[in-house]
């Protein structure tokens, strides 16, 4: 009498190849644990070099903004703009080089505001006089030790009417650029700026 074969066993042995599969990775997986235990250290020891030597290229912490930043940033018609800033305590204060009398002084304004995320620092000033009120924004980034990449909107609102928009207020903005290099103090700023070189 004739038996039935299974449909599994007709199919090349499904069974068997799956076994054999399974084989093999074992094959591979113990040649692996069979290798000196030396070699499995000098991989974890090469490993963990990689790891703890891999780091961004500058990471800013809070006190790395700490400092006197001055530099000269220009707009897209190449007119220039001193800038002076001074972040004590993760709060940055507007200062100007007073030509007269050599000296760095501190500006008062409206209101300011300072915000530090990770490599970026945000600085806002507003002030207002007669018919006009005014914005900067000083948008800084860590860029290197002792150097912040800055990018500063300007912009002045006039309560009168605008010429080439009549009904409106008079309005404009400028968009300056550049780098600031940090000083220790405002004495070795002033030093710096004051010296004939």
């Amino acid at each position: 009498m004739k038996t039935a074969i299974s449909t599994d066993l007709i199919s090349e042995n499904r069974f068997h190849r799956i076994f054999l599969k399974r084989k093999k990775l074992r094959l591979y997986s113990n040649a692996i644990y069979k290798t000196p235990n030396y070699c499995r250290w000098l991989l974890v020891l090469i490993c963990a070099v990689f790891f703890l030597t891999a780091r961004g290229q500058h990471v800013a912490t809070p006190n790395s903004y700490e400092g006197i930043w001055a530099g000269v940033l220009k707009n897209s018609k190449d007119s220039k703009l001193a800038v002076i800033v001074r972040i004590s305590n993760g709060t940055a204060t507007r200062y100007n080089y007073n030509v007269d009398n050599k000296k760095i002084e501190k500006y008062d304004f409206l209101k300011e505001m300072t915000m530090i995320a990770g490599n970026n620092l945000s600085y806002t000033w507003m002030n207002k006089g007669g018919v006009w009120s005014e914005t900067q924004t000083h948008m800084m980034s860590y860029a290197a030790p002792d150097m912040l990449k800055c990018r500063l909107i300007r912009q002045v609102t006039n309560t009168e009417e605008s010429k080439e928009d009549p009904g409106m207020n008079d309005e404009w903005s400028t968009y300056f650029q550049g780098f600031l290099d940090r000083f220790e103090s405002i004495q070795e700023l002033e030093k710096f700026m004051n010296s004939d070189d």
